[in-house]
């Protein structure tokens, strides 16, 4: 039979384990180090690259601000205003001579019926090129004249049909209803 003998003076401890994790939690720490490393490094290139755009933009915002100062400035001079009020006005009768009287004329004429005859009509021009219609009418009765709003509003061209006031006629005239209207006639 044999006896074990232990001549050690301490007794065996298995420092494996602790070895081993200790150079895999080194390893992974060294390795959460290098990509936090990376990472700030990518930053801080980021970061200088966007410093020096917006400073690169700061200065041509700052170039711009001189640039439209001096740009107003010249509007504002007497030559350039007049100018501009000569370029609104010949713009205005450009704008004028694009409406085509007799399209106006042949549209109204589609939508009036027998009984109501057009007594006047002002046109004037919108800022939008619309033109703002005001009619005078009459009409044989006041439900005529109702039936040309209606057919005012079904038109494809009138828009915005409002009646200003209407009048009954007095004696034996051929118009026993006036109405004053306003209408946008939207040409195309």
């Amino acid at each position: 039979m044999k006896a074990p003998v232990n001549l050690a003076t301490r007794p065996f401890v298995n420092g494996r384990p602790f070895v081993v994790t200790t150079v895999v939690l080194g390893g992974a720490a060294l390795l959460l180090t290098l990509l936090v490393l990376v990472v700030g490094v990518t930053v801080w290139r980021e970061r200088t690259t966007t410093v020096a755009r917006l400073h690169g933009l700061d200065s041509e915002r700052v170039r711009l601000i001189a640039a439209q100062g001096s740009l107003e400035s010249e509007l504002r001079a007497p030559a350039t205003q007049q100018l501009l009020e000569r370029t609104r006005f010949l713009n205005q009768l450009i704008r004028e001579k694009g409406l085509s009287w007799t399209e106006l004329f042949f549209d109204l004429q589609q939508r009036l019926p027998p009984q109501v005859r057009i007594l006047s009509l002002s046109p004037s021009l919108r800022e939008d090129g619309h033109l703002l219609v005001e009619l005078r009418v009459g009409g044989a009765s006041g439900a005529a004249v109702i039936e040309f709003l209606r057919a005012l509003e079904e038109g494809e061209k009138f828009r915005d049909v409002m009646l200003l006031g209407q009048r009954r006629g007095s004696g034996a005239g051929r118009d026993q209803m006036t109405a004053e209207v306003t209408v946008v006639y939207v040409q195309e």
